[in-house]
């Protein structure tokens, strides 16, 4: 068991590496557990074919499909940005129109690969993500909505 981290079949993150190389681990928990144990990880990459555990510092790109990868990644953090619950930053959107993203994490990535984005907020019900130039003037209460900033 892996308490804290999702896990992502058929998954891989490219980079953000935090040791040169890959270690050996029995398997996806044991790779976890090493991630959850190492300071500054958020997410690692299980090979199953090789037994290769990568530990990772961010979830980059958001990664790509990779048949023999395993991910694991804790959806509470995302680098740097602090996370609100029940909150809302109305205006100031950078797209015009909100973007379909699965959970909080994948918006924090969105925003994190948008120049000027430094807010976003994530409906949980309507998985909508908006990212954001500023808090502008701070925000309000809004029960279904999270706001990430930095």
């Amino acid at each position: 068991m892996c308490s804290g981290f999702v896990r992502k079949d058929r998954w891989d993150i490219p980079g953000n590496e935090i040791l040169s190389s890959s270690v050996q681990q029995s398997d996806y928990a044991s790779c976890c557990s090493q991630c959850q144990a190492t300071s500054g990880c958020i997410a690692f990459t299980y090979s199953p074919s090789s037994h290769g555990c990568s530990l990772k510092t961010s979830m980059g790109s958001g990664g790509n499909s990779n048949g023999d990868s395993i991910t694991g990644y804790n959806p509470n953090m995302c680098g740097g940005f602090v996370r609100k619950y029940a909150w809302d930053i109305p205006g100031n959107d950078i797209l015009s129109s909100p973007v379909q993203q699965p959970d909080y994490t994948s918006c924090c990535l969105q925003c994190q690969a948008t120049y000027g984005c430094s807010a976003f907020t994530y409906s949980v019900s309507s998985q909508q993500c908006r990212s954001k130039t500023s808090m502008g003037s701070g925000g309000n209460s809004s029960v279904d909505t999270i706001t990430g900033y930095n």
